[in-house]
């Protein structure tokens, strides 16, 4: 029963010791380059535009496009997504192999994306090809910091 003891604190230090090299906010900035989540959620509305056009996030946060037409938009990001990304919902290739730089919202929909690299990423929103819509294709950019 000892040894069973033992064994279960031991698994517990370790895993203690893991948790401490977690990202904090005392972390450096190159730290958080590599895409840790942090936690924070930006939303960017497509209606008739999208609102805002321009958003500033830090790496690792969440950047979430919500659709609130009632017809689908696609959301295309520009340029791949494979290492620029620690989290992404929504932008899965099939069988989720890898990162898509596009996906298709219908009404009420949301998809979204970490973004883990300092820079500016440009991207549209477009009525999706079977909608019928005055929707012009407009275009944002979200830098990361």
């Amino acid at each position: 029963m000892k040894t069973f003891i033992h064994s279960l604190l031991a698994l517990a230090l370790v895993s203690l010791a893991a948790c401490s090299n977690s990202p904090t906010a005392t972390k450096t900035r190159s730290e958080m380059d590599v895409g840790t989540k942090t936690g924070m959620v930006k939303n960017i509305v497509i209606k008739d535009t999208i609102t805002p056009d321009a958003l500033t996030v830090h790496a690792g946060d969440e950047v979430r496009w919500i659709n609130q037409r009632q017809d689908s938009v696609t959301v295309t990001i520009d340029g791949p997504l494979e290492h620029n990304v620690s989290c992404r919902n929504g932008f899965s290739k099939a069988m989720g192999m890898g990162v898509d730089n596009s996906t298709n919202l219908a009404s009420n929909e949301t998809a979204g994306l970490c973004f883990s690299r300092v820079g500016t990423v440009k991207y549209s929103v477009r009525p999706s090809s079977d909608t019928r819509t005055t929707m012009a294709d407009t275009h944002g950019s979200i830098t990361v910091q």
